[in-house]
């Protein structure tokens, strides 16, 4: 059985579909997995049951200073052990040839294994990091080691040609690199239709229209800006239904503000738990008729700066709207602008104040919207063909 390693800072790794068919896909190859990551907040069974589970490296160490022997020695014979237990792990009971590491961070931890241990670096990168926009000293550091660490990646995926260009201006990647676009996105799934009451099930009226957020709670995703619409500007036609996996506790600002409104009877619903299996998940949202993915940047969030601006491909909630035939509102950027215009998904604004009027020229031309999303996901965003060829990446590096 061939070996690799996967690394990963995110708790939220199994929320993207993308990392999901990778891991799938080396599974079905008869890989053993490595996975290296804090705890998750869920990984499906059927992953779960195939990875070799193992905590981050270097967690007992700074990643910005060099110890001095003099003053800590201990840390030192510390790190020595923790390489060469890794070298054990990696090279001698399992024979690892490549390891996958999820954005800067997880990049920066494979950077560091492999100053000792040879692996091939297979970059995966969802967020990218700008110099400019970082006012944190130590993110600023973990940037600079990013950059260090790129001239030995021999593989990136990236969602596509713009965020590849973005995610090169940032880094010092070698002229052997090789760089796949590969979306954010779900495979092509037939959604088996049970006897799944979503009205009755969260208690909306059957005459609404559910328009749907699924996705982190963050400021750049707009559930704040939205949120305000209610109960001047909002259209009563619709009923707004709000899904996070990222569970809000009684106290935090946002979900007391939900409650409120829900409270005084607005047309929202806030579902607030997992899907376990992504099959679920599109279950729940092949109930809705409409969804919204928009993205608006700010200066306090981490991420949330040209990352947001240009989101492009990368965001798999657009991804999963287009595969099931929602009809979508997005905030205006370059490559949802050219896909609107292309394919007629949705609508795109620049203010969620916009959305009502959106709401309602999206239902007047239903039908015709729904064509453009499965069509957008045919042409553009299905993922089977770029996974298939970083399967066939990774191979190589084990023939």
């Amino acid at each position: 059985m061939k070996s690799i390693a996967v690394i990963t800072p995110k708790i939220d790794t199994f929320s993207n579909p993308t990392l999901i068919l990778i891991f799938e896909k080396l599974i079905e190859e008869n890989y053993k997995i490595l996975f290296f990551a804090f705890d998750q907040l869920f990984i499906p069974r059927e992953i779960r049951d195939n990875i070799e589970l193992h905590s981050l490296p270097f967690n007992f160490i700074s990643f910005f200073k060099r110890p001095k022997i003099s003053r800590r020695p201990y840390d030192i014979l510390k790190m020595m052990k923790q390489y060469y237990e890794l070298y054990k792990l990696l090279k001698v009971k399992n024979k690892v040839n490549a390891i996958i590491c999820i954005d800067p961070m997880g990049l920066v931890f494979a950077g560091r294994i492999n100053r000792l241990i040879n692996l091939k670096i297979i970059y995966a990168s969802f967020e990218i990091f700008f110099r400019d926009e970082i006012s944190f000293e130590n993110k600023k550091k973990i940037q600079m080691l990013e950059n260090k660490y790129s001239k030995n990646v021999d593989l990136v995926v990236v969602q596509d040609k713009k965020r590849e260009s973005l995610l090169k201006s940032v880094n010092n990647f070698g002229k052997k690199t090789k760089f796949l676009n590969i979306p954010v996105s779900p495979k092509s799934m037939e959604v088996i239709q049970n006897d799944y009451d979503i009205y009755e099930d969260l208690n909306i009226p059957r005459e609404k229209i559910i328009v749907v957020y699924s996705g982190t709670l963050q400021n750049w995703c707009g559930i704040n800006e939205i949120l305000s619409l209610f109960p001047d500007k909002w259209n009563s036609d619709f009923w707004f239904v709000i899904h996070s996996h990222y569970i809000l506790e009684e106290e935090n600002e946002l979900k007391k503000r939900i409650n409120e409104l829900i409270k005084n009877k607005m047309n929202i619903t806030f579902h607030n738990k997992p899907f376990y299996y992504y099959k679920e998940y599109a279950r729940f949202l092949s109930k809705c008729d409409i969804g919204i993915a928009v993205y608006f940047p700010n200066k306090v969030d981490f991420f949330a700066g040209k990352n947001i601006i240009e989101i492009g491909l990368s965001s798999g909630k657009f991804s999963a709207y287009m595969m099931l035939g929602i009809p979508t509102i997005t905030t205006s950027n370059s490559i949802y602008n050219e896909l609107n215009a292309k394919y007629n998904y949705g609508c795109t604004i620049n203010v969620a104040e916009d959305i009502p009027e959106a709401l309602v020229k999206i239902k007047t031309n239903y039908d015709e919207k729904v064509k453009g999303c499965k069509e957008i996901f045919s042409q553009v965003l299905d993922p089977v063909s770029g996974i298939d060829n970083l399967i066939d990446n990774i191979n190589e590096y084990y023939e």
